[in-house]
């Protein structure tokens, strides 16, 4: 069963993180914005456990933004790549 308290916070921060990827590389659109968003928080994620570098701003939820924000850079930079 899907739990909505956990997917809803999670979908407006990839939302959130994947327009500021936008800012950077490009890009537009709601959907294309929560769908690199929540890749690019899984990115940043698999990013901190393959090299132990994260961004440490002093509050949690900043720093899974932070590396959410780079991941989605990363997964737009590849699809550029690749296409």
């Amino acid at each position: 069963m899907l739990d909505w308290r956990v997917i809803a916070p999670t979908v407006a921060l990839g939302v959130v993180t994947g327009f500021a990827a936008s800012l950077v590389v490009g890009g537009g659109g709601l959907l294309r914005h929560a769908v690199v968003g929540v890749l690019g928080m899984l990115v940043g994620q698999g990013l901190v456990r393959l090299t132990g570098w994260r961004v440490r701003t002093g509050h949690a939820v900043l720093d899974e933004a932070a590396m959410a924000v780079i991941g989605a850079i990363l997964v737009v930079l590849l699809a550029r790549f690749i296409a």
